[in-house]
């Protein structure tokens, strides 16, 4: 069997996890892989050995915004493609590349299209209107990001929802053998891991210490992006780089898994049209509980767990989640409210460490993933 997988591998970021693992399981398991990711020429290169290792082809296309550049690079997808010739392709991310090449492909492929944002069209222009009459099934990362993309594209043909696959840490490192623990109020370390963009807003987190720091001991922000160099000034400025500091990138595998696992609680006060971000999966599979917003899919990681927060969106955030300045102060309330409530659930021993690493690998382990995505695609 032949799968054409379209989407980013670079730079960092759940779509690019995602990519990695899926096609890796998809090669194990004795399927041809050809990944097609036409990036800008100012993102990184890929490292094309661990692809190339696990019998993954891999055409890395870059180009610039022009139309000639565009026009170029869609003519070698369309010549690849149809020398791959393969059976199944399947789209992630946005493009109109990704959405229109269905129309190139044979009528025998079956075509799928992973929806790992809200399911919401951004404008009349969104790529992914394509998607509505050019793909032949829509999978969402979650029921209620599927069930979004239904209501607002239309979408009338075959639907479903499969997780996007995190980094599997139960196999790239070693989990933290958990056991149940309270944590004095006051002396909890949270942290934040997420790329620094506005409407992810950790900047935003960071200038709310003052309400947060009687019951926090160090708020940490780990990530890259626009805010990064807002918040290093922001925090210097206001001298509170005792308690609160950002770090920049943060590590994979053990690493990564050692610095979750030194938490007691991740944030994630995001308002982004968001899919469902892998962050919080990690942290489930590291024992740790999260607050965050429960925009896109993100309600679905609260469904029968008793032992995170998800702060439910308020109606005037599918307007304007993408301003990060536009905040009522009744809703950043709600937000650290729950980070308070979250804190005196902890010291209390109302949060149960193990049930949460036990979610993560009954729901979403690599195994499990494994199965279904091959299943899916394969069946």
């Amino acid at each position: 069997m032949k799968i054409l997988l379209f989407g980013a591998i670079t730079p960092k970021g759940g779509i690019q996890t995602h990519m990695r693992f899926l096609s890796k399981m998809l090669a194990d398991s004795g399927v041809k892989v050809l990944i097609i990711a036409p990036q800008l020429i100012e993102e990184e290169e890929p490292n094309q050995d661990g692809f190339v290792k696990n019998g993954i082809q891999l055409l890395y296309l870059k180009c610039d915004n022009s139309k000639v550049s565009k026009l170029s690079k869609f003519k070698e997808i369309i010549k690849a493609a149809n020398n791959f010739k393969p059976d199944v392709y399947y789209g992630i991310g946005t493009g109109w590349n990704l959405s229109l090449l269905p129309l190139i492909l044979p009528k025998r492929v079956r075509s799928i299209f992973h929806e790992v944002m809200s399911g919401i069209p951004c404008g009349w222009n969104d790529p992914r209107w394509g998607v509505k009459w050019c793909f032949d099934e829509v999978v969402g990362q979650s029921p209620t990001v599927a069930n979004t993309f239904v209501e607002y594209f239309g979408w009338q043909k075959k639907i479903a929802s499969l997780p996007a696959i995190p980094e599997p840490l139960e196999i790239t490192a070693r989990l933290p053998q958990i056991k149940p623990k309270s944590v004095e109020i006051g002396k909890a370390k949270a942290a934040l891991f997420s790329r620094l963009v506005p409407h992810k807003r950790a900047f935003w987190l960071v200038q709310q210490w003052d309400l947060l720091k009687d019951v926090l001991s160090e708020l940490h922000i780990h990530g890259t992006g626009l805010e990064e160099p807002l918040i290093r000034q922001y925090i210097e400025a206001n001298g509170i780089g005792d308690r609160v500091k950002c770090f920049g990138r943060y590590p994979e595998g053990q690493a990564y898994v050692d610095l979750i696992s030194s938490y007691d609680l991740t944030l994630l006060p995001t308002l982004g049209d968001e899919g469902a971000p892998l962050v919080l999966l990690e942290s489930l599979a590291c024992g740790v509980p999260f607050v965050t917003y429960g925009v896109g899919g993100i309600a679905d990681y609260g469904v029968n767990n008793p032992n995170v927060i998800i702060v439910p969106p308020e109606p005037w955030q599918n307007e304007q989640a993408k301003d990060a300045a536009t905040t009522a102060n009744s809703t950043n309330n709600l937000f650290i409210n729950a980070v308070r409530k979250m804190l005196v659930q902890l010291a209390e021993g109302e949060i149960n460490q193990v049930e949460l690493q036990k979610y993560y690998l009954d729901r979403y382990s690599y195994s499990v993933l494994k199965q279904a995505w091959l299943s899916y695609l394969c069946g």
